[in-house]
């Protein structure tokens, strides 16, 4: 099963859920539905929506509470390692990340915040069910699903807001460039967004099925390259670094997925920050959400995945062994009260992952990605 297939099941749960950014002294949090930023640096997440008899309706949440109550929730306990649905490599290994070429495309959704609202597909060059989502929340307009540029090995969809391409190699199996591109000048004009207000979204995401317990993962091994294309900020007079930035990184979930566990469905984020506009290299980021939630998000700075920064222009290239720092996650998150039902791996999962632009500021952004892996192997995991 590819891409957030449940979501729609829970788009009428009535939830309070959010997640707390650092304000003006650091960074910003991940993800909010509506993508509320406060001035403080705190945000959460909004949805409205009609219900059947017309009337409005507010449901609270992040994104992140979406993805954990919907698509993300489909590992099953007792499948093991062999059972994972990406393909077996030769070194044993297996790939976590389906299509991480991203050769077949994306199921594009309509830029309604908090909705997975799909209404077509931007087509790869291989034939299949495109395994990821591409969610524009809060953008002023939809993405046309047919190509602007539609040639031998480039293929381009645009908007004046916002751009989605993709380069590939002529050899079979050879890898896809996938450019996201958001102009935030054309989002907000010359009126920058203003504290309690929405802002833009380009992500692409998928849950994991059967992603393996962290009990009989021996080895993670994550890889990305990102090249930063361009990064324009348009300075108004009510400027402020704590609303107004773009940050491009990735986040996967790592969640109790023992439905005999008394913290079944309970869950932390852990990042992978590759891109903020304020910072030569992202900060380490590792606190409890305040704005709902309740979960923990831990994100190591962006130094421990690489030492060159994105800022300069080139390819910035990741290629980590990620399982330490999953373990470390949890211990922090237990070390601080959280996820404390269990500290057992063998009850925790990576459920899925997501990747791209959020971008509160009147900025125009690009990115570039290649090489994109999360390799899994068996080893003695402890727990």
């Amino acid at each position: 099963m590819g891409g957030l297939a449940l979501l729609e099941a829970g788009i009428g749960v009535n939830t309070k859920a959010g997640w707390n950014g650092w304000g003006d002294a650091g960074g910003w949090g991940r993800f909010g539905l509506a993508a509320v930023w406060g001035e403080g640096g705190g945000w959460r997440g909004r949805q409205e929506d009609d219900d059947m008899s017309g009337s409005r309706l507010e449901r609270s949440w992040s994104r992140r509470e979406v993805l954990v109550r919907t698509g993300l929730g489909l590992g099953v306990l007792g499948v093991g390692l062999e059972a994972v649905g990406g393909p077996v490599l030769g070194d044993g290994l297996v790939e976590l990340v389906e299509d991480p070429g991203f050769r077949r495309g994306f199921r594009v959704c309509r830029p309604a915040p908090g909705r997975h609202d799909r209404y077509g597909v931007l087509k790869g060059i291989d034939a299949g069910e495109p395994g990821w989502d591409l969610v524009q929340w809060s953008s002023r307009e939809a993405l046309p699903t047919v190509p602007e540029v539609d040639e031998a090995r480039t293929r381009v969809w645009r908007n004046a807001c916002k751009t989605v391409g993709l380069r590939w190699g002529g050899e079979a199996g050879a890898g896809v460039e996938l450019t996201l591109g958001v102009d935030g000048w054309e989002e907000y004009g010359e009126r920058a967004r203003r504290d309690g207000e929405p802002w833009v979204h380009l992500l692409v995401e998928q849950p994991f099925v059967n992603g393996p317990a962290l009990s009989e993962v021996g080895s993670a091994r994550f890889r990305v390259a990102v090249r930063l294309l361009r990064s324009r900020l348009r300075r108004t007079e009510d400027y402020s670094p704590g609303r107004h930035a773009a940050q491009f990184q990735v986040f996967l979930t790592v969640q109790n997925r023992n439905p005999e566990s008394e913290g079944h469905g309970r869950y932390l984020w852990f990042g992978i920050p590759l891109y903020d506009d304020r910072h030569r290299i992202p900060p380490a980021h590792k606190t409890r959400d305040t704005a709902g939630s309740g979960m923990f998000i831990f994100t190591p700075g962006g130094g421990t995945y690489s030492g060159v920064s994105a800022h300069d222009g080139g390819w910035v290239r990741v290629d980590c062994e990620i399982r330490p720092l999953l373990v470390e996650a949890l211990e922090a998150a237990w070390g601080q009260g959280y996820l404390v039902e269990s500290r057992r791996l063998e009850d925790y999962r990576l459920t899925g992952m997501n990747l791209g632009w959020e971008v509160p500021g009147i900025l125009d952004v690009s990115m570039v990605v290649k090489d994109l892996s999360l390799r899994v192997g068996r080893g003695k995991g402890g727990g």
